[in-house]
């Protein structure tokens, strides 16, 4: 897709002074490894401003613009170590943002659960909830803000209230085991009132969109999901089967009804829809391959009207027209085919919206929508030193693994090429997560430098249903990993890889499959990276965060095991003697998922085995890096050690 001429100029002009990208046919690693300039961007609900989340001089930042005419009208920059995360409009003048810290070892920002509040001029700027949002209570009955240490998420902006926003709190707590609270919070003074606690660790409350409480949902120890609904003096929990393991999703206002995604056992999920006045449930929507990706909502009503699937390519559905608007998505879809759409904000009338649009060679791209005229005007990009067309497509496809399962892929091939090439394997983390058709920084960076990207839906990730799901439990260290070797088999077999130039490459639980899946397989691989990987089970119970909270030391039981001889046999740790091959392994210092003991273990073991490795072990980042100096460090080694031993010429190389 070529990008039309920005309506925005100005704004790039001011702010995006990025050079100009070299007519060579391969794009820079520095410039694939750089953070996207624009992360979020939003309508204000009367139409005339918009903010957008923006990364200056190494921070996040938020900038406020005015329409009509086209200016900037205020921002919010962060103090000391204090940047902006996720924003939410409050009001027509008034914007509520997330505020992220950095700690003093860690490159990547984190959540504490502040909340700050600013006008789109930049005046009256307040941090209205967290741990320093307190202000000494004088004599006086004047309420004051108070000091919470918690998160909060915004569950209803009472855009109607003008002054209030509607938060669900979850404590902090090294257990994760104290409940949180529903609080109304002024936005310009900070002063909360508790509306009710939550019945549940874990979860969050939903409202009707008109700031009712109507469901709050959570987990008990054990990790059993439930939900519950709002009662006249407090919570019910529910009972019927139906309707007790669905997550709320939306409200249709005029037929006071629910809709819910539904969890079935054996089964992809269902979008169904609730009376609340009689509690009769309606069946809606499922997909026979996958779970529910997304709602589709009408733009004035909040009624959802369509889901988002994403068996492969992204696929969208509607059960319901809603006014003409989704024949209007239908033409959206068409006009920027191949691509995925969303909503990002929409104003309070429906008159105008802020649309998103990404691909597998577009990180995203903003368009202002009238949804009246039907126009399309292009605002910003998110990356505009990306051109998308020298950037390589990714392609989905599936196999059927040898006990029967559909098992989907994505391949990322380096530009012109389709045959016999050198191919890394990228297992994705979890295990209970997924990869998408999207833009992914990993596959654009291996394929633009002559790699063919494989990665891998295994059993056990997240998306395929419950059945899908769990047939990866307590197979870590089996069936998943035979999986991946049969993914792997199956490209060499369409001849796109060649058998003797393979290797694999993984972060966190993939970091544990790069490593595992070569000790299952032997002769499948000539290479193996791990980064920030998990390469001792019997670790798991004892360093990291999981184990600080029953409901990861019950989900540890549940999909690993507590037994030491299985955990021993199903980690990297404990059978280093059968790797055969060079290894690269990776850590961040300051991993609290997967503490850099995993990765300093592994090397003491592969050192006592006189076996070829090199390492990279980054004293300030985390669980994955984030710095853009780090990860030039990260993909720089990668590459080079992939170039040593599956690039051009290292075949005969290792004849010689």
């Amino acid at each position: 897709m070529r990008r039309p001429a920005s309506l925005l100029s100005a704004l790039i002009i001011i702010f995006l002074l990025l050079p100009s990208l070299s007519p060579a046919a391969t794009i820079p690693l520095n410039d694939l490894i750089r953070h996207t300039e624009i992360q979020q961007l939003k309508i204000s609900p009367d139409g005339k401003h918009i903010a957008l989340r923006k990364l200056h001089e190494g921070e996040h930042v938020l900038v406020f613009m005015s329409l009509s005419p086209l200016k900037i009208t205020g921002g919010l920059r962060g103090r000391g170590k204090e940047e902006v995360g996720e924003f939410y409009w409050a009001n027509n003048e008034r914007i509520v943002a997330e505020l992220l810290s950095r700690r003093a070892a860690l490159e990547q920002p984190v959540n504490y659960g502040s909340l700050y509040a600013i006008n789109v001029d930049g005046s009256r700027g307040k941090l209205i909830f967290g741990w320093r949002a307190g202000e000494m209570q004088t004599g006086s009955k004047i309420k004051k803000a108070e000091s919470t240490r918690a998160h909060a998420t915004i569950i209803d902006p009472l855009i109607d209230n003008g002054e209030e926003i509607l938060i669900s709190t979850s404590p902090w707590a090294r257990d994760f085991e104290s409940h949180g609270s529903v609080y109304r919070v002024n936005i310009y003074s900070g002063v909360r009132d508790r509306v009710i606690n939550l019945p549940q660790i874990g979860g969050r409350a939903y409202t009707d969109g008109n700031g009712n409480l109507i469901f709050a949902n959570g987990t008990d120890k054990e990790r059993n999901y439930e939900l519950f609904r709002k009662a006249e003096n407090g919570w019910n929990p529910i009972e019927d089967e139906q309707l007790s393991q669905s997550v709320p999703i939306g409200f249709d206002q005029k037929a006071n009804a629910a809709y819910l995604v539904r969890d079935r056992k054996g089964a992809t999920e269902q979008l169904i829809r609730m009376d609340m006045d009689s509690g009769h449930v309606t069946p809606i929507f499922r997909h026979e391959d996958v779970d529910i990706t997304g709602i589709i909502t009408h733009p004035v009503s909040g009624q959802p009207i369509g889901v988002r699937v994403d068996p492969d390519y992204p696929e969208a559905y509607f059960f319901d027209e809603g006014d003409g608007f989704a024949a209007f998505y239908r033409g959206l879809l068409k006009a920027f085919e191949g691509h995925r759409i969303s909503f990002t904000s929409v104003t309070k009338d429906g008159s105008k919206a802020v649309l998103r649009v990404s691909g597998d060679r577009l990180p995203g791209d903003y368009f202002l929508l009238d949804l009246k005229t039907k126009r399309a005007d292009f605002l910003l990009p998110s990356a505009d030193w990306l051109e998308p067309d020298k950037l390589n497509p990714m392609e989905a496809a599936s196999f059927t693994s040898k006990d029967g399962l559909k098992v989907g892929v994505y391949l990322t091939f380096p530009r012109g090429q389709r045959e016999n090439l050198p191919m890394v394997v990228v297992p994705h983390g979890g295990p209970r997560a997924r990869d998408y058709w999207q833009y992914d920084r990993q596959a654009q960076i291996l394929s633009q430098n002559g790699y063919l990207v494989l990665q891998v839906n295994f059993r056990g990730s997240t998306g395929y249903g419950d059945h899908f799901l769990k047939a990866g439990t307590r197979e870590w260290g089996s069936k998943i990993q035979r999986d991946i070797a049969e993914a792997a088999q199956w490209t060499i077999d369409k001849g796109y890889a060649d058998p003797e130039r393979l290797c694999i490459f993984g972060a966190s639980f993939g970091g544990y499959s790069a490593l595992m899946n070569p000790i299952r397989y032997p002769d499948l691989y000539q290479c193996a990276a791990g980064y920030v990987g998990v390469y001792d089970l019997e670790m798991l119970y004892e360093r990291g965060d999981i184990r600080r909270r029953d409901r990861g030391v019950s989900y540890l039981e549940e999909v690993v095991s507590r037994d030491e001889t299985f955990l021993q046999e199903n980690s990297p740790l404990h059978n280093v003697d059968k790797l055969k091959l060079p290894i690269f392994v990776v850590h961040g210092a300051q991993d609290e998922r997967a503490p850099v003991e995993h990765a300093e273990a592994l090397i003491e073991q592969l050192d006592a085995a006189d076996k070829p490795y090199q390492s990279l072990i980054l004293p300030n980042e985390g669980h994955g890096f984030y710095a853009e100096d780090s990860n030039l460090q990260l993909y720089g080694q990668l590459l080079e050690f992939l170039d040593q031993h599956i690039g051009v010429g290292s075949t005969e190389r290792a004849k010689k």
